[in-house]
């Protein structure tokens, strides 16, 4: 069932990402060492019309753990610049046992160098341009299938949304001018709320995707809470608007947990 789930959620958001994908994960860059850990819920809805048990309700737990696990130089755009090891490990399943049973599809790693200038914790360069992707000089990915080996990521950049995050890209985002409190651990840290939403229509589908983040420096790598929204419609082609009907609503709650200091790869490369 999560492996249905999380292609279809895939496939969703996929319809919403023909550009290059957001990075809207990573604000700032910390100490090298430094790690974060944000636990969550991942739920789905699913129509089921004419069903006497209404909708197909379904929730999993989630868990992303981003680390800063090296530095080296790296060749980017034609110069050599400093750059960062970050590593992701994305964790989605149900509690068995006090662990997360991710099955064979619920567990992802990645481990990317990335150059530090291109972290700048803004949604747009100083040419105001969107900043829409999160280049890498190079990385490795693996899955918690058959094969242990990591797989080579041969794109130069990182394919954050939709598979790591749900958090995207937005034209515009409402960036609140009133400071607020989000727990992490058992602290209480001031974060800046955005929100942004983000509406595509075909004849057949009507997908609105709404996020809000909040943002924190005092949280590594500067991202202390989100709630993703993906809510799916749809009609006959020949159909009017007013016949959109629902199909789906996928959503995302995460905050962090946990902040460390001593982060090590758990991706090794051989």
């Amino acid at each position: 069932m999560l492996r249905t789930a999380l292609l279809l959620a895939a496939v969703v958001c996929l319809t919403l990402s023909q550009s290059a994908s957001a990075q809207g994960i990573l604000w700032n860059l910390p100490a090298d060492g430094s790690l974060v850990h944000y636990e969550g819920t991942y739920r789905q809805v699913e129509a089921q019309p004419g069903s006497s048990e209404g909708n197909l309700e379904m929730e999993w737990i989630r868990h992303l753990t981003i680390k800063s696990v090296g530095q080296e130089d790296g060749e980017y755009r034609g110069k050599t610049v400093p750059c960062r090891w970050i590593e992701m490990k994305l964790q989605t399943g149900r509690v068995k046992g006090g662990l997360i049973d991710t099955g064979t599809v619920g567990e992802q790693i990645y481990k990317v160098l990335i150059p530090e200038s291109a972290i700048i914790g803004q949604t747009r360069d100083s040419s105001g341009l969107p900043v829409t992707y999160l280049p890498i000089v190079r990385g490795y990915r693996k899955t918690n299938d058959k094969d242990p080996t990591p797989k080579e990521i041969t794109s130069k950049v990182l394919q954050i949304y939709p598979i790591i995050s749900l958090v995207r890209h937005y034209r515009d985002m409402t960036r609140s001018d009133v400071p607020e409190l989000v727990q992490v651990g058992q602290e209480d840290v001031q974060a800046t709320k955005l929100t942004g939403n983000f509406e595509q229509e075909s004849r057949n589908d009507r997908v609105l995707h709404e996020s809000t983040i909040y943002v924190s420096k005092d949280v590594p790598f500067g991202l202390a809470k989100w709630t993703v929204k993906v809510t799916q419609e749809a009609k006959g082609e020949v159909e009017p608007r007013t016949e959109f009907q629902f199909v789906s609503e996928i959503t995302v709650d995460m905050t962090a947990r946990r902040i460390e200091n001593n982060a090590r790869s758990e991706l090794v490369i051989q």
